[in-house]
């Protein structure tokens, strides 16, 4: 039997020897083997935390660019707001106004028919005073053939003229300035008859 050796243990065969020299390698190639899974693992976590961070740092500006757009648009929104409530004040006061406009434009529409019926009356009466003017000089033509045929003394022949000449003068609305004419050149005629002077009277 082999003596042991300095720390007391037995030597071992070549045969043993390699086995366990097999072992060993066998053993330090799977270490090395799980060492580099665990490094590829390791590297692959690294890479997994850039991209979160890279993910991070993208969502974040994301989140900053979001925010900014949400502050612009609750800015525009209050824009909006105020332009709209302003356009709604613009608009209710043009809608008062034009409602003013249409009962002033009622009330024009009334003022202007009844001018209408006032001219319309007026043409009425115009025309009533027109022929009831020439039904007088028609009845007084007919009647008396002459504006003076009849009178017999020279007050009635004045009262006549003066009748006559408020008649048919030119301020009247039936005033006639051939007939005041008419008028005139008989009474001249009549009156040297009557005695009176006719020179006077221009």
């Amino acid at each position: 039997m082999a003596s042991p050796d300095e720390r007391g243990k037995i030597p071992l065969t070549p045969e043993a020897l390699e086995e366990y020299r097999r072992r060993l390698f066998a053993e330090k190639v799977k270490l090395n083997n799980e060492k580099d899974i665990i490094d590829a693992k390791k590297e692959d976590l690294e890479r997994r935390e850039r991209e979160l961070a890279e993910d991070r740092r993208r969502l974040e500006k994301e989140a900053d660019s979001i925010a900014f757009k949400m502050k612009e648009m609750r800015e525009s929104a209050e824009y909006e707001r105020k332009r709209l409530k302003d356009d709604k004040k613009y608009l209710d006061k043009r809608r008062k106004i034009i409602e003013r406009a249409y009962a002033m434009l009622e009330t024009d529409k009334e003022s202007i028919r009844s001018s209408y019926a006032d001219i319309d009356r007026q043409k009425k009466l115009l025309k009533q005073m027109r022929n009831e003017k020439t039904e007088q000089s028609e009845a007084l033509r007919y009647e008396k053939g002459l504006f003076f045929r009849g009178v017999n003394s020279a007050v009635a022949l004045k009262k006549r003229y003066k009748d006559l000449m408020r008649i048919y003068h030119p301020d009247n609305m039936c005033g006639d300035k051939e007939m005041i004419i008419k008028i005139k050149d008989e009474y001249e005629a009549i009156a040297e008859s009557f005695g009176l002077d006719t020179s006077r009277r221009a």
